[in-house]
């Protein structure tokens, strides 16, 4: 037998990578109990206030833990610019550095051209709670507002 087949049938025996389903870690992040909690950051408060002024309950941050990995994650959900698909609403998750001084990079995620499209986007794919003062605002809404380039979400 090739050592090749051995190591794959080793690796299955023992749960295979990471993301198998077979491993809690394999697990989507909605189905893992991860606690959402709306939190900001010096960076991102400064970007709610911003848009709180602007459009007022455009933009939502979570933050959680995940007990099977045990790493820190957050959730992103508001305004944003892209190439693509110019101003839109974006919808992203990310996992957190250990160290918190360190910096969080930009969330993976869509863009919406709906903030309720987003935001059940984000329920729907990772859990995150419902805001009750959310706003169904449109792309249309974000035609006069100033984004900046480098707020991905």
């Amino acid at each position: 037998m090739g050592s090749w087949l051995k190591k794959a049938q080793m690796s299955s025996f023992r749960g295979g990578h990471p993301g198998h389903k077979g491993s809690p870690r394999g697990k989507p992040i909605k189905d893992r109990g991860i606690r959402w909690k709306e939190s900001y950051h010096e960076k991102s408060e400064d970007v709610k206030k911003k848009f709180e002024k602007l459009l007022p309950h455009s933009y939502f941050r979570w933050e959680g833990h995940d007990y099977y990995s045990g790493h820190d994650y957050y959730v992103v959900v508001g305004p944003a610019i892209s190439k693509r698909y110019g101003k839109s609403f974006f919808a992203g998750h990310k996992k957190l550095p250990k160290e918190k001084k360190k910096k969080a990079y930009s969330p993976t995620g869509e863009y919406f051209p709906a903030l309720m499209s987003a935001l059940q986007h984000a329920r729907k794919k990772w859990n995150v709670p419902m805001p009750q003062d959310a706003v169904n605002y449109q792309k249309s809404d974000l035609a006069s507002i100033d984004i900046p380039r480098h707020v991905k979400g």
